[in-house]
């Protein structure tokens, strides 16, 4: 976890103004270990620590960090969002039961080719999620 001056400076960097609840946010997302988090289970990890934050507020700052580069947005099931710390070309795979969200080792991936475009597209990235549910 970064400390408090940290997440600040990297607030100012990314050219948002460090909020008490933007330091929070960055505090519990930003360290050395990348993330995957809901603006839902956050607020609860920020419920348990005994902090007082409205979800609204959690969505917000989530969401103001992906504006400026910091997270990166991954759409899952049933329209939640969960957002990643790993801003790197990665791909997933998503538990479909319990919405987690877990990185795949580039290196085992391999694809052998893709569609025609339609006309008038180029590719801007392209992201694997393999959707995975446990076997019964």
């Amino acid at each position: 976890m970064l400390n408090k001056q940290e997440i600040i400076k990297l607030l100012q960097k990314a050219g948002l103004r460090p909020t008490r609840q933007r330091v929070l946010v960055g505090r519990l997302l930003f360290g050395p270990n990348h993330t995957h988090v809901s603006a839902e289970s956050l607020y609860l990890t920020i419920q348990k620590q005994g902090q007082k934050m409205a979800l609204a507020t959690v969505y917000n700052c989530l969401n103001q960090f992906h504006k400026v580069g910091l997270l990166k947005k991954v759409h899952v099931v049933r329209d939640v969002i969960i957002f990643d710390t790993n801003l790197s070309y990665h791909h997933h795979f998503l538990n479909v039961d319990t919405g987690e969200l877990m990185d795949i080792d580039d290196s085992t991936i391999s694809i052998a080719g893709l569609p025609k475009l339609p006309d008038g597209f180029e590719t801007e990235s392209m992201e694997l999620t393999i959707r995975v549910k446990p076997q019964r």
